[in-house]
């Protein structure tokens, strides 16, 4: 699947302080927007078309979304948000065990299909382990909010730098 990311570098003025702590909140609070807003794009109730987002049926795909911002190590300060379906560590999300469903919906196979002898006939009505593949989400997701990231991000990081207190 696609991944799409904004990167912002900058460099802290020495009469600058920084406060870590409240743009990370921003970071968990983008987690949360994009996963309340690729749930909804999936709790549409009933079967899929193709090209349409994934349909509601038991909602296994909906609740994996979930979101994961890294704690901050030597290497990475931690200014970062994965959303995405059974996402490791992630909040707010269950996985999805056993075969992984979003996986079948964007390339187009089956649920637990099995390529035989005979899988090109799928095309012409024979096994049918393929099917049309379902729109992207996640992607979808991300391309609606990404000015409102950008914005939400950018005021964050500005709040965030504060002039040092002069003694």
């Amino acid at each position: 699947m696609a991944t799409p990311f904004f990167h912002v570098d900058f460099q802290q003025p020495n009469e600058m302080r920084f406060n870590r702590a409240r743009v990370r909140r921003a970071f968990i609070r983008i987690g949360q927007v994009h996963m309340r807003d690729a749930r909804r794009l999936v709790m549409r109730r009933g079967r899929s078309e193709p090209g349409d987002n994934p349909g509601f049926q038991t909602g296994r795909l909906a609740r994996s979304i979930g979101f994961m911002v890294p704690k901050a190590s030597k290497r990475r300060p931690g200014f970062m948000t994965r959303i995405a379906p059974n996402q490791r560590n992630g909040q707010g999300n269950r996985m999805i065990n056993g075969d992984f469903y979003p996986a079948f919906l964007f390339y187009g196979v089956r649920g637990g299909a099995k390529r035989k002898r005979g899988h090109h006939r799928g095309a012409s009505g024979g096994s049918g382990w393929r099917l049309t593949p379902r729109n992207n989400f996640m992607v979808e997701t991300l391309n609606k909010n990404s000015s409102w990231t950008r914005y939400f991000l950018a005021r964050e990081l500005r709040q965030s730098l504060k002039p040092e207190k002069r003694r």
